[in-house]
């Protein structure tokens, strides 16, 4: 009898996860150009018509600057812990971004308590507060992407206390590390867009 040999499937160039994650940070990116789009049209014409309130974004905000910073750091030192196979590390500093990432979302929460202070929410009565409504726009959206990171952060972290990641298995450390740089560097952006904007 003639035996026949299994042919293997060639192993992809990217693995999955990896490519659906590229697939969302372009859509997320796309999302976020249109909404900024959209500020920069309408604002030189609601100001021609004095229709557009200027204000001071919260302090909040710009302390959840820092803290996308530092959390920056902290899922870089896991990642490179999960690499070389310093497990302890990994979990201490995945835990530390987790944390970050609650403390990020307490501040963003801060921040819009302050613009309701100032009567300025989601839905206005005055036409002028319209670039309110992109402030909450634009930080709501990004706030919800930080909650997606924020479970993508607690899966990674619970997979790590079954030690199941590490320098082997790195796909889901490498997905998280990834993900978190992105909506971290996304806000730094957005901030520093919605300041001068202003």
């Amino acid at each position: 009898m003639n035996s026949k040999k299994k042919i293997k499937d060639p192993e992809p160039l990217v693995a999955p996860g990896k490519f659906n994650l590229w697939l969302l940070m372009l859509a997320s990116s796309m999302l976020f150009a249109s909404l900024v789009s959209a500020f920069i049209v309408h604002k030189p014409d609601a100001q021609a018509k004095s229709t557009w309130t200027a204000f001071d974004l919260p302090i909040f905000f710009m302390v959840s600057v820092l803290i996308a910073v530092i959390s920056s750091l902290t899922i870089f030192v896991a990642f490179k812990a999960a690499k070389n196979d310093e497990l302890n590390t990994n979990k201490t500093f995945l835990a530390l971004t987790l944390g970050l990432g609650l403390a990020f979302c307490v501040t963003q929460y801060l921040g819009w308590k302050q613009l309701v202070a100032l009567d300025l929410t989601l839905v206005n009565a005055r036409p002028e507060d319209i670039s309110a409504s992109y402030v909450w726009m634009i930080t709501g959206v990004h706030v919800m992407h930080v909650l997606g990171g924020i479970i993508l952060l607690g899966v990674a972290l619970f997979k790590a206390f079954k030690l199941e990641i590490h320098k082997k298995s790195m796909t889901l450390m490498s997905i998280a590390h990834t993900y978190w740089h992105f909506v971290g560097l996304l806000w730094i952006f957005l901030y520093l867009f919605l300041y001068f904007a202003q």
